[in-house]
This record gives C-alpha cells, structure tokens and sequence, in this order.
C-alpha cells in the first residue's frame, strides 16, 4: 500500500506546479490587461485632445470665412447700390437715349422669346 500513498504525493507536486504555473500566467494577464488598459486610456486622451484642438481650429477657420463672406456681401451690395445710382443718373441726364435702350432691349427679348 506504500505506493498508491507515494503516486498520490507525486499528483500533488504536479498539481501544485500546475497551480503555479495557472496563477503565474493569471497575474500575467492581469499585468497585460492593466498595460492594456493604461494604453486605452493614454490613446482615448489623445483623441480627445485632438478632436478639442481640431474643433478650436474648424471654429476658427468657420469665423474667419463667414466674416470674410458677410465682407463680400456687403462689398456687392454697395457695387449694386453705385450701379443704380450711376443709371439713374445716366436716365436723368440722357432720358431720350434711355427710352430707346430700354425699347431695344425690349425688341430683343420679344425677338428670342418667340424662338
């Protein structure tokens, strides 16, 4: 009966490096989930840092354009309010010369409406 007693001391010792090696490779993984973790954490701040610097900049460059748009706007209007002031004056100084333009004008698109 001695060696039924010795294999099971023998099982034990294997069992017992098997348990070490299952808790060695546990707190392996636990270092490489927390690494991994870490990484996640380090990659989301950048992100955000990145998207927070990329907005300030779309907001930026956002302003500036409807800035220089409102400028153009009010560039063209002021060009359309000379504009009429100049015919207006050019119908009041020559207003004979203004009914025939505005006759021939009128022939002509008659004439291209028909085709």
């Amino acid at each position: 009966m001695a060696t039924p007693h010795i294999s099971s001391r023998k099982s034990r010792g294997r069992a017992n490096g098997h348990d070490k090696k299952l808790a060695a490779a546990a707190a392996a993984a636990r270092e490489d989930l927390h690494a991994a973790q870490e990484a996640a954490e380090t990659f989301v701040s950048a992100v955000k840092s990145s998207a927070n610097h990329f907005t300030e900049h779309l907001g930026r460059a956002v302003g500036d354009k409807v800035v220089r748009a409102q400028h153009s706007a009010e560039t063209v209007a002021e060009k359309a309010v000379d504009a009429r002031h100049r015919l207006e004056d050019t119908i009041r100084e020559r207003p004979l010369m203004s009914v025939g333009v505005a006759a021939g004008a009128g022939v002509l698109l008659a004439l291209l409406s028909r085709r």
